[in-house]
This record gives C-alpha cells, structure tokens and sequence, in this order.
C-alpha cells in the first residue's frame, strides 16, 4: 500500500527551489516551526509552513486529493524585511503549478487570506503571514 503524501515537506522543497525565495533566505524554509538551532540567529529571514485547517473542496468523495490550508510564516530582521520575505513567498506560492516535491503532488495554492502583519507572540521577532489553499494528493509518489 502507498505511503501518505508529506504536504509539508512537498511545499517546503517547492519553495527551497524557488530561485528568488533561495536568493533571499538560503534554505531558511521550514515546516512546523523554527529548528531549535535556528532560534539562536533569530530574527533573521526564515519561512516556516503550518498547517490551518479549513474546509476540504473533496469531502463527500472518494478522491484521493484534497485541499489543505496553509499559513506561510515570514520572519525578518525588521518589519519592513518580514513583509519583503512574505511578498516574495506568496509570489512562489501563486506560481505553484502540478508538479511533484519531495513526493507530494501539488496541484496548486490559492490565496485564503490577505497578508497580516505583527510580531511572533512570545519572542517579538518580526513576522507577516498569509493563508493559502492547497490541493494535492494524498498519497506518495515516486520520484
């Protein structure tokens, strides 16, 4: 029986391979949270993908495909910076097309909110958010 798709690691791969978004943070893009390692260099420019909720577009089916949503997390040494980080990420997110990362098969990723803007609540670090839909598959494929 295949494995479960990761969607988490399928975004974070898509996004580490985004030519603007790697020009900017390197390969600071997460899934989750922030590494423990990462913290100590905090704040910095970095991405970290959570999972949301929100309603699935298949409920009712049998598809195997759904839709996730997805907050994206952009940190930055400044204000200014975190919403430069989330600009550049929402771009690659709206760009996103069918393809296959780390064996997650994105078909695509709509916006579900506007950006917001604050500081991580316990550090004050600054950071901007965005929600988006995501369809992709449920189960794993071979690369």
């Amino acid at each position: 029986m295949p494995e479960p798709a990761d969607l988490e690691a399928g975004l974070v791969t898509y996004l580490k391979a985004d030519a603007d978004l790697a020009a900017l943070l390197g390969v600071r893009v997460f899934g989750g949270e922030l590494p423990a390692a990462e913290t100590e260099h905090m704040p910095r420019k970095a991405i970290v993908l959570r999972a949301s909720g929100g309603v699935s577009l298949t409920s009712e089916s049998h598809v195997e495909h759904d839709t996730q949503r997805i907050d994206v997390f952009a940190f930055g040494e400044t204000p200014r910076e975190a919403a430069r980080v989330l600009r550049t990420a929402a771009l690659a997110m709206r760009r996103l097309r069918r393809s296959v990362h780390a064996g997650a098969l994105l078909h695509w990723a709509n916006p579900a909110s506007g950006p917001n803007s604050g500081r991580e609540p316990q550090t004050e670090w600054p950071r901007h958010f965005q929600s988006f839909q995501v369809m992709h598959g449920l189960v794993a494929i071979e690369e």
